[in-house]
């Protein structure tokens, strides 16, 4: 996972989209933020530019038949490809969503707050979660280190 990499934003709505742009402001983590308003044009930019992202933050809701095609086609591995947490943050809470964005791996699923600071302040756990996370390999090379270092 690059932690120094963009964070990336799929939000087609101005006024979500404002709500982002103001609290990464507020919050002034170091990375670049990038905005796009669908999924296929971000995954397309990311695999064209070769962008190694830190997070990606996508509002379910705007998916549309295209971009759900994609995401079948692509977007299963996409946090594998790139090794990086894909959440979904929408204000719907309809079952199949939450299925959906459950049955792949490293994604996760949260209601946007109506509440701004709520909102900031999960944004914020968010980021701080997984800039603690750490990659299992990393824990299993120490180990090894130690294990050779006491031979």
């Amino acid at each position: 996972m690059n932690k120094k990499g963009d964070i990336i934003v799929i939000e087609n709505n101005q006024r979500d989209k404002n709500l982002f742009i103001e609290v990464f402001r507020e919050l002034g983590f170091s990375n670049k933020i990038a905005y796009f308003k669908s999924g296929k044009e971000a995954y397309n930019t990311i695999i064209k530019n070769k962008v190694n992202p830190f997070l990606i933050f996508s509002d379910i809701v705007l998916l549309q038949m295209e971009d759900h095609k994609l995401i079948d086609r692509t977007y299963k591995n996409v946090s594998k490809e790139l090794n990086c947490p894909y959440m979904f943050f929408t204000t719907a809470v309809a079952q199949y969503f939450i299925i959906d964005a459950y049955s792949n791996p490293t994604k996760s699923y949260f209601v946007k707050p109506y509440n701004y600071e709520k909102f900031k302040n999960t944004i914020k756990s968010i980021i701080e979660y997984w800039l603690k996370a750490e990659k299992m390999t990393h824990h299993i090379e120490k180990k090894v280190l130690k294990i050779e270092a006491s031979d």
